[in-house]
């Protein structure tokens, strides 16, 4: 399925964006767990559904978590 090959693209760059540390790496993620989700949906693959559905939760989380940490909201003072 042509699904398969757009998910793969966008975990790829997603990979490439998160080691040069580019919040926009989740959006990425976002996308392409996504699509893996709607993959596994139409082709009955129900334990990759779950998993996507988690990936979904974390790269939420992720995203949060960085952009608190970019805001200087997470960052401890050095005394």
């Amino acid at each position: 399925m042509l699904i398969s090959y757009f998910a793969m693209f966008f975990s790829l760059t997603g990979i490439i964006l998160n080691i040069r540390k580019n919040i926009l790496c989740w959006f990425f993620f976002m996308i392409s767990d996504s699509l893996w989700f709607t993959y596994s949906l139409l082709t009955g693959q129900w334990a990759i559904t779950l998993t996507h559905t988690v990936f979904l939760v974390t790269n939420f989380v992720g995203f949060y978590s960085w952009s608190k940490a970019k805001n200087g909201k997470d960052v401890k003072k050095k005394q």
